[in-house]
């Protein structure tokens, strides 16, 4: 069954991304970030291509050519999607093909907004029999 990980009051999802990719690499895990469309993709692609170069996070676009070759890919549309290990959802929505997947992590940030889809997203894995784990970033 799907472990679900919450990260809730995250202030800077790019830089959480960015971190729990990295330690995702260096596990050798296959990484799928879901976000809402592809300028998104590229914005979030572009931040982990410029980290230094000791936390390089080799990634892809899912529509890229070499896609399949890299260990992180970045989908905004479900058959995109080429690995069943770790999804990032970066979106306020729950993705329906969550449960292919051998964890989800959920990066709720501090606005009221992105809290009240979190809720709703954690319900449903709750209500669902998920086992949920909780880091609330403003206590750690």
């Amino acid at each position: 069954m799907t472990k679900i990980r919450f990260y809730t009051d995250v202030t800077d999802p790019s830089a959480m991304v960015q971190q729990l990719v990295s330690q995702a690499l260096a596990r050798q895990r296959s990484v799928t970030i879901f976000v809402s469309d592809r300028d998104q993709a590229q914005a979030m692609g572009d931040t982990l291509w410029q980290q230094a170069v000791e936390s390089f996070v080799p990634n892809a676009l899912a529509d890229a050519a070499n896609a399949a070759l890299t260990p992180v890919q970045l989908a905004w549309l479900p058959e995109q999607i080429r690995q069943d290990d770790l999804l990032f959802n970066c979106q306020a929505s729950l993705p329906k093909f969550f449960s292919r997947f051998r964890h989800v992590f959920e990066l709720i940030g501090t606005e009221e907004a992105d809290k009240v889809a979190g809720r709703q997203r954690w319900a449903f894995y709750r209500d669902r029999g998920y086992e949920i784990q909780h880091m609330n970033k403003q206590t750690q």
